[in-house]
Parts: structure tokens; C-alpha cells; sequence
């Protein structure tokens, strides 16, 4: 029978790993609701801030019942809401101000930026299929940015780009800072990610927020998919990052890519990508299953 609490406080890195690349791809799925509250009015950051702030409401009240906890941690955990956040903030702003697909893969740069982080910073060595995944990787990036495509490039994948720089860092940060209580590094990521947003769709001209005559009828499926789907999902990625390094854990994220490319042919065929472009995304995929079979151990 297994200890539940030893698991948790040091799981095998094989079932992390599952962990990581199963949680990850429910994110693959997030521009659909963004793309229905923006065909119910909700444009850009007012739309990515009703899909995170239920879920820093939800978690707040666990925050302070440990407050003793967080309190001796508190700026670490805002250090990571604020690095994490902004990442996240980017890296939806992009799903709705560029294609979809481009904007995942453009993302899923993240590994490269981790994997030199981890090194200079934690002390990790990277393996040869390391190596070899993020040389793959940046191949179809060059693949995919020059093969053109329906939706141009725009400052939509500028977001996306330096999404994965944010997230890096936001993830090399877990690691060093292991002890960082989870309720509060995932209520200031939250938090931090709605308000960036806003931010940005500032930056982009939404200064206009919503009537709450548009807000009140989509809150109920916004709150729901925070709490079940958004909220788990994001909470087990920071759990698993306490003990993998950032660069495994961001080609693990890349499980994410598969289910954006799968669900945005079928539901955007407005957002079809030349061949180039697909040669580039396979390629990205191919190293992210690199990484996920190779037999190192971190």
C-alpha cells in the first residue's frame, strides 16, 4: 500500500514526470474558453483574469489558515506569483492575439531557457538527450516562425516568446526555493497572472472592461473551469517542480503542444499552417517524447 505523505514529500521521478506531462495537457485546451468568452464579449486580459481569479479567491482562505507558514516565506512566494504569473499572462495573451499553435510552440521554448538556467544557477547537468531535444527544438522554432501561415506574426508571439523566459526562471525558482509552501506561490500565480493580463490587454487598447451585464452570465462556467480544470492542473505542475529540474520539467509541459495542435486543426481551420510549419511543430513535439523516454535520471 502506498504512503500517501511519503509521496508527496519525495515522489519517484518516474511518476512525477507522468504527473507533469498529464497535468500539462489540459493547458493545451485553455485558448478554448478564451476564445468563448471573447465571442461573449470578454476580450483579452478581462477574459484570462475571470478564468484565474475564482481560483486565488478558492485557495486564499487555505493561505491563511497556515499563515504561520507562509508568513516566514511570504516573499518568495510572491517572487514566484510574480515570475510564474507574468509568464502565464503572456503566454495566454498570445493564444488570443496570434494563432494558437504558433503561440504554443513559441512557448515551448521554455526548455532551452531552463535547461542554461539549471545549469548556471542549480548546478544540474544536462544529458546528451538533453541536448539533443532543445537542438531539435530550436530547429522547428526556425521551421515554424519562417514556414508562414493564415495568421501573421504579430506581437501575439512576441508574448508567447518571452512567456517561456518567465516561466523558466518562475520554475528554476521552485526548485532552489523547495520549502515555498504551495497554497501561497499558487495564489500569488494566480493573482499575479490576472492582473498581467489585464496589463497587457491594456498595452494592446482593451481599456474597456466588461459590463457585468456580459460578466455575470459566463462567471459560472468560468469559475467551474478554473476550480476543476485550471486550478489541479497548476497546483500539481508547482508540487512536481519542487523535485525535477526546469529544463525536464519543460519538456515534459510539452504534452501541452499535442493536444493545442490536435484541438485547434480540428476546431481553427482559419488557423491552418503551411508545411513548413508543421514540419517545425513536429519537430518541437519529437523533443519533448526525447526527453519523456530517454533513460536519464534527474
Amino acid at each position: 500500500m502506498i504512503n500517501l505523505r511519503a509521496f508527496i514529500a519525495a515522489p519517484s521521478a518516474g511518476i512525477t514526470s507522468v504527473i507533469i506531462f498529464i497535468a500539462s495537457s489540459f493547458w493545451g485546451l485553455y485558448w478554448i474558453p478564451l476564445r468563448y468568452l471573447e465571442g461573449e464579449g470578454i476580450a483579452g486580459g478581462w477574459a484570462i483574469a475571470l478564468l484565474n481569479l475564482p481560483a486565488a479567491i478558492v485557495i486564499f482562505p487555505l493561505v491563511l489558515w497556515q499563515w504561520n507558514q507562509h508568513k516566514q516565506q511570504f516573499w518568495r512566494c510572491v517572487l514566484i506569483g510574480v515570475l510564474t504569473g507574468l509568464g502565464m499572462a503572456m503566454y495566454t495573451s498570445g493564444l488570443v492575439y496570434s494563432s494558437v499553435v504558433r503561440a504554443t510552440l513559441l512557448f515551448y521554448l521554455t526548455p532551452a531557457w531552463a535547461t542554461l538556467i539549471g545549469i548556471i544557477w542549480l548546478g544540474e547537468r544536462a544529458s546528451w538527450q538533453r541536448w539533443a531535444a532543445i537542438a531539435i527544438g530550436l530547429a522547428g522554432l526556425g521551421l515554424l516562425v519562417s514556414g508562414g501561415g493564415a495568421v501573421p506574426l504579430n506581437v501575439g508571439d512576441l508574448f508567447a516568446l518571452l512567456a517561456g523566459v518567465f516561466w523558466a526562471i518562475g520554475a528554476a525558482v521552485i526548485k532552489h526555493y523547495d520549502t515555498v509552501p504551495l497554497p501561497g506561490m499558487t495564489m500569488f500565480q494566480f493573482f499575479f497572472t490576472s492582473l498581467s493580463a489585464i496589463l497587457l490587454g491594456l498595452l494592446m487598447g482593451n481599456f474597456q472592461p466588461p459590463s457585468l451585464d456580459v460578466v455575470l452570465p459566463s462567471l459560472p462556467l468560468s469559475a467551474l473551469i478554473s476550480l476543476i480544470i485550471i486550478l489541479p492542473s497548476v497546483w500539481l505542475i508547482f508540487w512536481a517542480q519542487k523535485f525535477l529540474f526546469p529544463g525536464r520539467v519543460g519538456l515534459l509541459m510539452m504534452s501541452e503542444v499535442l493536444m493545442a495542435v490536435v484541438s485547434a486543426s480540428i476546431f481553427l481551420p482559419e488557423e491552418a499552417m503551411s508545411l513548413m510549419a508543421w514540419c517545425g511543430a513536429v519537430l518541437i513535439i519529437t523533443a519533448c517524447f526525447i526527453e519523456v523516454f530517454s533513460t536519464s535520471a534527474e
